[in-house]
């Protein structure tokens, strides 16, 4: 892969921000503006993943990408700031379990759970809209 600086860009803004999911429109916002137009965002997003530099999951619709481990990973992911928690060690627990005795060969599987992380929960109920409820 050629290490173009719209591609170092991209991955630049995964080094600094670990942990993090973003949308294509939420690295050209962060990046993009100036530097590159959408579509080359979307380009070098689809050839880093393809690449396996990024992965990517789907939430409503809309596809997250998150800068990809060596080590296959299982994800609790925020949907308010999309920070991302490993839950690889209860995960990996639970699918020879789940497998058992159905003689079932799991080819691929990949597991994201969505929801609020503690730090958006305690910003909304502090949030001045929420004090009066």
């Amino acid at each position: 892969m050629r290490l173009t600086k719209q591609r170092k860009a991209i991955i630049d803004l995964f080094k600094s921000n670990p942990g993090r999911a973003f949308s294509v429109e939420m690295i050209y916002n962060r990046i993009g503006n100036g530097k590159m137009n959408l579509s080359t965002v979307y380009r070098n997003v689809d050839r880093l993943t393809e690449l396996g530099v990024l992965a990517k999951n789907l939430m409503e619709s809309t596809a997250y990408y998150y800068a990809k481990k060596e080590k296959h990973q299982h994800f609790m992911i925020c949907t308010s700031c999309f920070k991302m928690l490993p839950i690889n060690h209860v995960i990996e627990e639970i699918i020879p379990i789940a497998i058992g005795k159905t003689e079932f060969e799991p080819l691929a599987h990949d597991i994201v759970i969505y929801g609020i992380c503690r730090e958006c929960q305690l910003k909304t109920k502090k949030s001045p809209t929420n004090a009066s409820r």
